[in-house]
C-alpha cells in the first residue's frame, strides 16, 4: 500500500487546473500527490472527445485555462487587438489559427500544447498512474482508496475531479446498434453518402451534424425545441459575485439545483450555426417528442407526425453529473454523505466529507453553473488552495 499527502482522481482540465495552482503556491505539491485515472496519462479523454468529434476550437474564451495566470495563454497565442477572422471553420481548425474570435477562443491542438507546458512547468509529467478508484474507505487521519487492479492507496485527502455523467435520452429512443449515444460517435468512420440523423440541438448534436455533413454524408438535424445561440456555454456573469453571491443565499440545495439546470439548456455558437445554414444539412427545430430504434437494416426515427429511415442515428441529448455513476462515491453517498439527486452538498470550500473535496459538474451546487467548464476549474482552484498540502 502506498502513502501520498494528496490523491486526486481524474486527470483532465479540472484536476491540472488544480494542481497547476498549488504547485505555482507551494512548488513541493507535486512530490507529495498522485494522481489516478484509468488512461495513465494527462488529458487523454479530453483529447479522445475532440479527436472524434474533429472539434477545431474551444468554446472557454482564452482566459480560462489549467495554468495558474490569467493571461498566461492570451500572452502566448493571442493577439488581443488582432481583428476577429470573418469567417470560422467550427470543425476544423486552420494550422495558422491559434485563436477564434473575439473571445479569442483556443484551437484545440493549441490548446493542448499549452497544456502540455503547463504539465511540465507544474513539475506533474510523473504523477499520473493508470488505475481507476472502485472504493474510497475513511481511515484515521485520511482515506484509503481501493483501486480496481494493484495496490490500494492511502491519503491525507482526496480531490475528485473525474467527471461521472449519466446520460440523457429521450423517453421513446432506444439505444442500440444502430442509434447510438454522441458519446460514442468518431467522425472519421463516417462515409460519403451515409444517412445519418442527429438527434439534439445543443453544441454537440451540431458539432456532429456539420462535420457528418462535410464528409459527405446525408445529414438531418433533429431537436425537441428550438435551437439557441451563445458563445459561451453559461453567461459569464456566473463566474462573477453579482451572480453567485445571490445564488449561494439559497439555503434549498434543490433550488440551487433547478437554477444551474435552466442555466445549462443546450445552445450553439454563432460560429457553429453559420456552419450549419451553409451546408447541406437540413434542419428540423421545434418538433417535441421523439422516437427513435434500430432495424435490421438502420434505424427509424418518428418526429412531427413524420417518420424517417436512416444508417445510424446519433443522440446527442447531452448528460448529467451525477455522482452515482462513480462506485466510490455512491459508496460515500450511501455512508450519509449529503447530496441532491446525486450532486454532492458541498463547503464553500468544496469539502463534501471529511478531507474529500470535489470539483467539476459535480461541485454546481456550491460553484453554480459554471462549475464544470475551464472558467469554473479556476474558481475550483481559488476554493481549494486553502486545502492544499
Amino acid at each position: 500500500m502506498s502513502t501520498v499527502d494528496t490523491l486526486v482522481v481524474g486527470a483532465g482540465p479540472q484536476a491540472l487546473t488544480v494542481l497547476a495552482r498549488w504547485a505555482h503556491d507551494r512548488p513541493s505539491v507535486g512530490d507529495r500527490c498522485l494522481v489516478i485515472d484509468p488512461s495513465g496519462n494527462w488529458l487523454t479523454a479530453w483529447r479522445t472527445q475532440f479527436r472524434q468529434q474533429q472539434i477545431g476550437f474551444l468554446r472557454s474564451p482564452g482566459v480560462h485555462h489549467p495554468a495558474p495566470d490569467e493571461m498566461a495563454f492570451l500572452r502566448r497565442h493571442g493577439d488581443m487587438d488582432a481583428s476577429p477572422p470573418a469567417t470560422v471553420d467550427p470543425v476544423r481548425a486552420d494550422p495558422l489559427e491559434r485563436v477564434s474570435g473575439p473571445l479569442r477562443r483556443p484551437a484545440a491542438e493549441v490548446f493542448d500544447e499549452f497544456c502540455r507546458d503547463v504539465v511540465a512547468d507544474a513539475g506533474l509529467s510523473t504523477r499520473v498512474v493508470a488505475g481507476r478508484v472502485d472504493e474510497l474507505h475513511p481511515e484515521r487521519g485520511g482515506w484509503r482508496a481501493l483501486l480496481a487492479e494493484g495496490p490500494s492507496v492511502r491519503a491525507r485527502q482526496v480531490v475528485w475531479a473525474a467527471n461521472p455523467r449519466r446520460r440523457v435520452t429521450p423517453a421513446q429512443v432506444e439505444l442500440g446498434s444502430n442509434v447510438v449515444h454522441a458519446a460514442d460517435v468518431d467522425l472519421s468512420t463516417v462515409e460519403a453518402g451515409q444517412r445519418i440523423v442527429v438527434l439534439g440541438g445543443g453544441q454537440t448534436a451540431g458539432q456532429l451534424a456539420l462535420g457528418a455533413s462535410c464528409a459527405g454524408a446525408e445529414v438531418v438535424l433533429v431537436a425537441r425545441h428550438s435551437i439557441r445561440t451563445a458563445d459561451l456555454d453559461v453567461d459569464a456573469g456566473w463566474l462573477m459575485d453579482d451572480h453567485l453571491v445571490p445564488f449561494r443565499s439559497i439555503v434549498d440545495q434543490s433550488e440551487r439545483r433547478q437554477i444551474v439546470e435552466r442555466c445549462r439548456r443546450g445552445s450553439m455558437t454563432s460560429d457553429l450555426l453559420d456552419g450549419l445554414l451553409r451546408s447541406g444539412v437540413r434542419w428540423c427545430p421545434d418538433v417535441g417528442q421523439i422516437e427513435a430504434h434500430s432495424t435490421e437494416d438502420g434505424a427509424i426515427v418518428r418526429f412531427a407526425g413524420e417518420t424517417s429511415t436512416a444508417d445510424t442515428v446519433w443522440v446527442a441529448t447531452g448528460s448529467v453529473p451525477d455522482l452515482r455513476v462513480a462506485p466510490a462515491l455512491a459508496q460515500v453517498a450511501a455512508a450519509g454523505a449529503e447530496h441532491v439527486d446525486g450532486w454532492p452538498v458541498l463547503s464553500d470550500r468544496l469539502e463534501w466529507t471529511h478531507r474529500l473535496f470535489v470539483v467539476g459538474a459535480l461541485a454546481a451546487l456550491a460553484l453554480g453553473p459554471a462549475a464544470g467548464n475551464l472558467g469554473g476549474a479556476r474558481a475550483a482552484a481559488d476554493a481549494l488552495c486553502s486545502a492544499a498540502p
